[in-house]
């Protein structure tokens, strides 16, 4: 696994929340953001004093599904939350409209190409760490898709024999839905452990073309293999305490093992901001 869970918020989200925060005018002292928490956490550790960024006060908007984990972190670092619907995308909207309203940024947790690029970089990593041509795989954690848009970009760039697979909960699959519809769709996604990569995606988001036309394939798997995979992973002290959305790729990964007999491939470990409580959501799920 290439795990990101060692970011110093816990989370490859924070490779494109500085790339973001690092382009924005010098005189930009406020920013509106939305999350389920893992971009708030990257882009509050974006906006701390720095020669690079001296002072800039982010409001984040959260939806009501967010979990509690990362609520907790985020009011201890001291962040200026709002919550705001239960589905993300309804967050979104809401965040965008303050955002223009005020008359300051909005900072997209996927939907954008400086954020994507930043997250863009984990592929960057891999091609110099790895021989490329012994890659054969990347799955992949989809929400929004700015992780894999910025993926696999970079992978279609130089590589482009590797497989790109995008990896989402049958209880909120909107992307790969979306994907196989020709269009972004809207419907509806039921509670997941898989909570980070859950929910809509906005109607002009940049990072449908990517995922239409670089993703190689899609893979959902259910509630219960996700649990599977998490307590086998948590079970592993090689690994380190995973979240829900990491613990789903490898569940797809499991899923379609035989496929990948003898191949060479990574899992991208999203992140690590998980705790006890969704642990014990796992077990019930698993009886």
């Amino acid at each position: 696994m290439r795990s990101e869970a060692v970011q110093v918020t816990k989370s490859f989200k924070l490779r494109g929340a500085t790339n973001k925060v690092a382009s924005l005018p010098s005189e930009t002292c406020r920013i509106v953001t939305c999350s389920s928490g893992n971009h708030a956490l990257a882009v509050l550790h974006a906006c701390q004093p720095s020669s690079t960024c001296p002072h800039i006060q982010p409001v984040i908007y959260l939806p009501s599904t967010a979990s509690a984990r990362k609520r907790r972190k985020l009011q201890d670092a001291g962040a200026s939350l709002k919550l705001f619907g239960d589905d993300v995308v309804d967050t979104e909207r809401e965040a965008r409209r303050v955002a223009v309203k005020q008359g300051i940024p909005y900072i997209s947790p996927y939907n954008d190409l400086q954020i994507s690029g930043g997250q863009g970089t984990i592929a960057c990593e891999l091609l110099a760490q790895l021989q490329p041509q012994s890659l054969d795989a990347v799955f992949v954690p989809v929400g929004g898709g700015g992780l894999i848009s910025g993926i696999a970009s970079v992978l279609a760039a130089y590589t482009p024999k590797v497989t790109v697979v995008g990896c989402q909960p049958e209880n909120s699959c909107v992307m790969a839905d979306s994907v196989r519809a020709g269009t972004i769709i809207t419907s509806s996604s039921s509670p997941t452990l898989s909570e980070g990569t859950a929910g809509g995606i906005e109607t002009d988001s940049i990072t449908f073309g990517p995922c239409a036309e670089l993703v190689d394939e899609w893979i959902t798997v259910s509630e219960r293999e996700i649990a599977s995979a998490l307590l086998g992973i948590s079970n592993d002290e090689s690994c380190g305490p995973v979240e829900g959305a990491a613990a789903m790729a490898m569940a797809c990964f499991i899923k379609e093992r035989k496929k990948y007999t003898g191949k060479s491939i990574v899992i991208i470990c999203c992140g690590g901001n998980t705790g006890e409580e969704t642990l014990a959501t796992a077990a019930r799920i698993l009886g």
